[in-house]
């Protein structure tokens, strides 16, 4: 079943200019978590910068300039939960996981199993959003979805 069209825009919402930039994720190590996310996904670190005891930083994917995630690091008093259990992490509230698109999910699996990413569970498909899904996580427990656009589906 294809996704059905999106709405009309609403250009004279006074929330217009309201777009996608960043998702913060918090590490407690800065330098692991830079590498990680450089090395295991091939981010491209843009901009670095101290916040009090945190140091921060805005990576981009390797081939998208539009979308950054944003490392902020330092000492965590209060840490999340790791979670191996996609269905379990659906029980907690709050942030749950981070979307990216990709052209074929099954590939992009393999190529993180083979750089050695933890994979929690295996790809399936929800017909309802006509998508492949599958998902990871960081060294921190912090999830991330890949989602493949199936054929005869609109983007």
């Amino acid at each position: 079943m294809p996704m059905p069209s999106n709405p009309p825009k609403n250009p004279s919402s006074p929330f217009a200019s309201f777009a996608g930039h960043h998702v913060g994720v918090r590490v407690p190590d800065y330098e692991a978590a830079k590498q990680w996310y450089v090395e295991k996904l091939d981010f491209r670190v843009l901009q670095e910068w101290p916040y009090g005891e945190l140091k921060l930083a805005y990576l981009s994917p390797a081939n998208d300039d539009d979308f950054h995630l944003e490392l902020l690091a330092g000492p965590i008093p209060f840490p999340n939960e790791v979670l191996d259990d996609l269905g379990v992490s659906l029980q907690h509230g709050g942030y749950q996981h981070i979307c990216v698109h990709v052209d074929n999910v099954d590939k992009a699996v393999a190529e993180l199993a083979r750089r050695g990413v933890d994979l929690i569970g295996d790809p399936f498909e929800i017909d309802d959003i006509s998508r492949r899904l599958a998902f990871f996580r960081d060294p921190w427990g912090n999830m991330i979805e890949l989602s493949e656009t199936l054929p005869g589906a609109g983007a």
